[in-house]
């Protein structure tokens, strides 16, 4: 189904970006603003003046409101506006719309739906980031000329690793191993283990490890467009619950993306893993390897994009590795439908 879900908390921004003034986005095809007002809150409107509809993201911050570069008209958090200058009477009418928003894992996140139904307990929650024994990484913003749904299924298929990331993530030993498939209420989960084999490049240069590794990997999707990769590596023979990976040396790559437009992307990751907490270096050079790994995937993605593109009418074939995309997609539409149905019984 064409179109995005709505009535879901979508990340706009790191929080350091907002350290250098209003930053303005465009959500699902809508143009958004943000900024810290004076008393240290985040406040999250429409990013059109009311008067000549000049982005607000061009203005400044005044204390608690944001004013318009091209007349100065001011306007607060609830999206009121709170001077004209050279105007005493401000019309009731002049505002612009305002969003729900919050601050969770470094980022500022936007609920782009009906205002009375935005909820922080629906926002997605990561305690290894609070926890001081795991170290946090995140990359810069990243733009994706890619229909974010191209991104989920890149983010759901263990296939492409040793394709597409031989020198980091990947190796030749995992290219014909399956994937098993599972998903409980609307979380996907897909899974693949490499058993007594190399560890993966990535954790060669951060570990001295003699010998072969069991590895595994675990991609999960939360709707509308969150992904989690838990992937890590323990001894040969460690065993495969929850509770062995717990004792591995494991990463959580995370992935939070929002729709830009049908056509692109707002794409924000970090990485949280249970080693060398507090190894600045190694922050770093996770970073830097990661940003490698995601512009290939970047690289790939866009193509698909253009191709896709090109050949709208041409159907795709599907394989067994897109067991788990295909359930994200038809998650997201049972989500839109639902939405859609909701919007048709509130006009009647």
């Amino acid at each position: 189904m064409n179109g995005f879900v709505r009535n879901a908390w979508y990340p706009i921004a790191w929080l350091d970006e907002l350290d250098g003034g209003p930053l303005g986005r465009r959500l699902l095809g809508e143009p958004v603003m943000v900024f810290r007002a004076g008393d240290g809150s985040v406040a999250a409107l429409e990013d059109r003046c009311a008067h000549k509809f000049l982005p607000l993201s061009k203005g400044r911050v005044r204390g608690d409101c944001i004013e318009c570069g091209y007349h100065g008209l001011q306007f607060d958090a609830t999206g009121a506006c709170r001077k004209i200058p050279g105007q005493k009477l401000i019309p009731g009418n002049i505002r612009v719309r305002s969003y729900p928003v919050a601050e969770r894992l470094g980022l500022v996140w936007v609920w782009t739906g009906e205002a009375e139904q935005a909820d922080e307990a629906l926002l997605f929650d990561l305690p290894p980031y609070r926890n001081p024994a795991w170290g946090v990484n995140h990359g810069p913003y990243t733009h994706v000329a890619a229909h974010y749904q191209q991104l989920t299924d890149n983010l759901l298929d263990p296939a492409h690793v040793s394709f597409v990331h031989p020198s980091s993530l990947g190796s030749a030993e995992m290219e014909d191993i399956p994937v098993e498939t599972k998903q409980v209420g609307d979380i996907v989960e897909v899974n693949r283990w490499t058993l007594d084999r190399p560890p993966v490049p990535i954790f060669e240069q951060f570990m001295k490890i003699d010998g072969h590794v069991d590895r595994w990997q675990y991609y999960f999707f939360y709707p509308p467009a969150i992904n989690v990769v838990d992937f890590g590596i323990g001894p040969v023979g460690m065993g495969h619950s929850d509770r062995d990976r717990e004792r591995g040396t494991r990463i959580f790559s995370c992935h939070y993306l929002a729709p830009e437009t049908e056509s692109s992307t707002h794409y924000f990751w970090m990485q949280v893993r249970n080693f060398e907490p507090e190894n600045r270096s190694v922050s770093e050079r996770m970073t830097e390897q990661f940003v490698m790994a995601f512009e290939e995937d970047r690289d790939i993605l866009e193509a698909v994009q253009r191709s896709q593109d090109e050949a709208a009418v041409k159907p795709t074939v599907r394989l067994a590795i897109d067991n788990g995309p295909n359930r994200s997609r038809r998650i997201v539409d049972k989500m839109l439908r639902a939405e859609q149905a909701a919007a048709v019984e509130a006009a009647e």
